[in-house]
Parts: structure tokens; C-alpha cells; sequence
């Protein structure tokens, strides 16, 4: 009697756990950069990555994707967004901010692709699906 009520107790601890992350629904789907219309997020319902499409470029010769193009492995924070590139030797990621709204059918996320001296501008992105 004591092993069952102390097999269902961990049960319900482990059940009611609340994750620090936020429901990754909302983001599945297909969305568009909004400012040069370029550059696109593609999130599916593995909520683990998600691909980013920037198009491609002649580079000695080949036609290559263009530079941080690729796949992002993610967790959704309440108001970030933690990123690796798949295609990065580096283990680490790092913290970005990220919002969506839902009313509007966009996102907000800081610049974490380009190349630039404009790191801190915030990205928006529409959804097209």
C-alpha cells in the first residue's frame, strides 16, 4: 500500500512540474521577414528547430546558401528565444529577444543571422501559413 501511494505521489509531481518554457504552437508555420521580404523562418511541429531560408549566392564559383542559412535548434523562453545553429561546431547558443503575436500573425525576434554591425535590431516576421 505504501509503494502505491508513494508510486502515484511521484507521479503527480512529475505531471504538475511546470516547464520554464513557453507553448512552442503558436510559432509552427511558415513566416516571411517583413522589411526586405528575404529571409524566412520555416517552424514544424517538432518544436525543437526550424529552418531558415535566405536564399543563395555565387561564392568562387558555386552557388551556395547564403552564410547562417540553415537549421536553428531552439527552446521558446517567456520573452526569448535560446539559438544554435545546426550548422555551428559550437555547442553553445545564445539568448535572443522573441515575441508573437498571435493577433497580427507575427513575430518579433533580435537579429540573429545577420552579419552586421546591426545586432541589436529587432526582426519581424509575418506569417504566410
Amino acid at each position: 500500500m505504501k509503494n502505491s501511494f508513494f508510486i502515484g505521489l511521484l507521479f503527480f509531481l512529475l505531471v504538475s512540474c511546470e516547464k520554464n518554457t513557453i507553448e512552442n504552437a503558436p510559432v509552427v508555420g511558415i513566416w516571411v521577414e517583413t522589411t526586405q521580404k528575404m529571409d524566412t523562418l520555416v517552424f514544424d511541429n517538432q518544436h525543437t528547430s526550424f529552418n531558415l531560408k535566405r536564399g543563395s549566392e555565387l561564392r568562387n564559383g558555386f552557388l551556395l546558401p547564403k552564410y547562417l542559412s540553415g537549421p536553428y535548434y531552439y527552446e521558446l523562453r517567456k520573452d526569448s528565444i535560446y539559438l544554435r545553429w545546426g550548422l555551428s561546431s559550437n555547442s553553445y547558443g545564445t539568448n535572443y529577444y522573441f515575441n508573437v503575436d498571435s493577433k497580427n500573425g507575427q513575430i518579433r525576434i533580435g537579429n540573429f543571422f545577420e552579419d552586421s554591425l546591426k545586432k541589436n535590431v529587432i526582426l519581424t516576421f509575418s506569417r504566410t501559413y
